[in-house]
Parts: C-alpha cells; sequence; structure tokens
C-alpha cells in the first residue's frame, strides 16, 4: 500500500512519511527510494518505538537518513544488508545544538527496546538507531577514526564523551 509522503506517521506525529525517505543522493542520480510495504511497516515501528519518543524527550529531532533502497545503498558506499535498506533503521540528530548526542544515546540505552544503536562520529555527528520487530539485542556501537563499528559499553562511551 503507498503511504502519502505529507501524511504524519500513526504512531509518530511530530513526522511525517517524507522525512524517512528523502535522499538528496537518491533525487540527483535519479534512484527510486520507495518502500514496499513490509518496508512501511518497519518504519512505521522505528518511528514509533525510537524516534517519536526521542522527540517527545528531547525536542525537535532532524532524520538525516532513513529508508535507504539496496541501490541507494550502493551508491552512498553502504551495504546493502542494512538495517536501512528493511526500513529498519535511521539515524538523526537534534535540531538544537543545546541537545547533546551523548545525551540522547545514554537515554535511548536506559530507556527504550533498540537493535542496534551507533554514536557515529561523536560529539560532533549522528546517532543510529535500529529497531526490528521481536529481534532487538541492544547491540551498542561506536564508530569514529579509532572504532569501526565496534560493540561497546555505554561506560566506554561515556568515558570518552561525557
Amino acid at each position: 500500500m503507498l503511504r502519502d509522503l505529507e501524511a504524519k506517521l500513526p504512531m509518530a506525529p511530530n513526522f511525517r512519511y517524507k522525512e524517512f525517505v528523502k535522499s538528496d543522493t537518491a533525487m540527483r542520480l535519479g534512484i527510486r527510494n520507495i518502500p514496499n510495504e513490509q518496508q512501511w511497516q518497519s518504519i512505521e515501528r522505528v518511528a514509533g518505538n525510537i524516534i517519536q519518543p526521542v522527540r517527545e524527550k528531547f525536542g525537535r529531532i532532524r532524520i538525516t537518513s532513513g529508508f535507504r533502497s539496496v541501490e541507494l545503498c550502493r551508491a552512498i558506499g553502504s551495504s546493502s544488508k542494512s538495517n536501512h535498506t528493511r526500513g529498519e533503521a535511521l539515524d538523526f540528530e537534534p535540531v538544537s545544538s543545546s541537545i547533546r548526542l551523548i545525551d540522547i544515546l545514554k537515554w535511548i540505552h536506559t530507556n527504550l527496546d533498540y537493535r542496534e544503536l551507533i554514536a557515529e562520529y561523536f560529539p560532533g555527528g549522528w546517532v543510529h538507531a535500529a529497531y526490528r520487530l521481536n529481534k532487538n539485542v541492544r547491540k551498542l556501537k561506536l564508530k569514529d577514526k579509532r572504532h569501526s563499528y565496534a560493540v561497546v559499553s555505554m561506560p566506554y562511551i561515556l568515558n570518552i564523551y561525557e
């Protein structure tokens, strides 16, 4: 079933469908970046279980990358098996510069269920969060100049960034 890209998501009323599929790279390269029904349902779950609670806690959030088709992932050098291709992941940052990424990461880790949570290029990067129905294994990872998606503990990340 197609979605009205201007419509708000039922479980995430602060967000519109278009925010989860927008890609400047896809537009520039003419790549179709529209999810199928299963992917739309996954987007709705990650929106309701991750991004909407983060929005309610921290205020306005900008989704920098949501769903990515396999073709788009290949075009940007990402894995074609990325959680993004299933609609189960998104990258985001707060709109306000007064909100620290480490505070968002810590809050998600403490309060929400997730499949994967990645601190990417902190302190100025973004948060990557993935949610998969009945398969949330709560892997916390770090990606920066010294760590390549290394599985880490929250105390380890806090020691570096807090």
